[in-house]
């Protein structure tokens, strides 16, 4: 099936899908199979977060942490996201540069649902950098 994706756009929806395309932070438009097999073309534009995923169900009742510890990512810099819905993720980034469309943060929770997630950079209201 390749990775499992949840896109999470600007106007609150969300999409549950696949892609077999390595995705790469240099697309302008993201190419995925929803749960129906139909393949769509997603402008990045539109999207607030691409969530890289275990799997779709996750658990409703875990409340992942937001604090670093041994399990948790070790490489990048601990920055704090904030979007315009109020929403905040916080994890370790790479290459992170305001010339870029996004960047990749992996969540301080080892035990998160969501193996990583690319932050579309424009469609965020603040990236606080902590170290």
């Amino acid at each position: 099936m390749g990775n499992k994706l949840i896109l999470r756009m600007q106007d609150g929806s969300m999409i549950k899908c696949s892609t077999r395309i390595p995705f790469s932070a240099a697309y302008k438009k993201v190419t995925v199979i929803d749960e129906k097999g139909a393949v769509h073309k997603i402008p990045l534009s539109s999207i607030k977060a691409i969530f890289f995923v275990k799997d779709f169900e996750g658990n409703s009742k875990y409340k992942a942490g937001s604090d670093f510890n041994e399990g948790s990512p070790k490489a990048g810099k601990s920055v704090s996201v904030k979007f315009h819905d109020g929403e905040v993720i916080r994890g370790k980034a790479i290459n992170i540069s305001d010339e870029k469309d996004g960047f990749f943060l992996y969540p301080a929770d080892p035990l998160d649902n969501n193996e990583k997630v690319f932050i579309v950079r424009k469609n965020v209201l603040e990236v606080v950098v902590e170290d």
